[in-house]
C-alpha cells in the first residue's frame, strides 16, 4: 500500500511538472497544474480585481485516482514479474 501510495505521488507530481513546463514553453501566459485533467490553471497579464485562477477540486480528485490505478497495475505487474522469477 505505502509503495502504490507513493508511486502515486511521484507519478502524479512528475506527470503535472512536465506538461506544465510543455505548456509554459509553447503557450506563454498560462501556468496549469495536471495531467491528464488540468485541475488548476493561472493566466496572465490580468487586470487588478479580476480572477486569473480557475480551479477544479473534482478533476484534482479524479486525476489523483487515475494515478492510483496506474500505480495498483505497475505494483501488480512488478510484483507478479518477480513472483515468476523465483
Amino acid at each position: 500500500m505505502k509503495l502504490k501510495l507513493s508511486l502515486t505521488l511521484a507519478l502524479f507530481i512528475i506527470t503535472s511538472l512536465l506538461w506544465r513546463m510543455h505548456v509554459m514553453a509553447t503557450l506563454s501566459d498560462t501556468f496549469p497544474m495536471g495531467f491528464p485533467l488540468q485541475f488548476y490553471l493561472a493566466w496572465g497579464p490580468c487586470p487588478p480585481g479580476t480572477p486569473c485562477a480557475e480551479f477544479n477540486g473534482l478533476w484534482l480528485l479524479l486525476d489523483l485516482l487515475f494515478w492510483y490505478a496506474v500505480s495498483a497495475a505497475l505494483v501488480g505487474l512488478w510484483k507478479k514479474r518477480t513472483r515468476l522469477r523465483r
